[in-house]
């Protein structure tokens, strides 16, 4: 019996799954992938070289995410301090003028 106090969170002692403890669903998910990519395979090399240029380049693009770590997004203030210089202007000049 799953007890939680009146914030929905987990009372003390009754800590749902234990540490660890793989989702059912998941599981199942990943068998069934692992079985396409087993039958996938043997004909990989073949497909990737009749694959256009642009699908190689696609592929080659959402498998990255699986190896390399994503970028975090910053959001960085560029707005100058008040105290600072607040306009910057610049003048273009033709070459070659007397």
């Amino acid at each position: 019996m799953v007890v939680r106090n009146n914030k929905g969170q987990f009372a003390k002692g009754h800590g749902g799954k234990p540490k660890g403890a793989k989702n059912k669903i998941t599981a199942q998910q990943k068998e069934r992938v692992e079985f396409v990519l087993n039958l996938l395979e043997e004909t990989l090399e073949e497909d990737m070289e009749n694959m256009k240029p642009r699908e190689r380049v696609e592929l080659w693009a959402s498998l990255q995410e699986f190896i390399r770590p994503k970028l975090q997004r910053m959001n960085v203030d560029i707005s100058p301090p008040e105290d600072k210089i607040t306009k910057i202007t610049f003048e273009v000049i033709k070459g070659n003028q007397s």
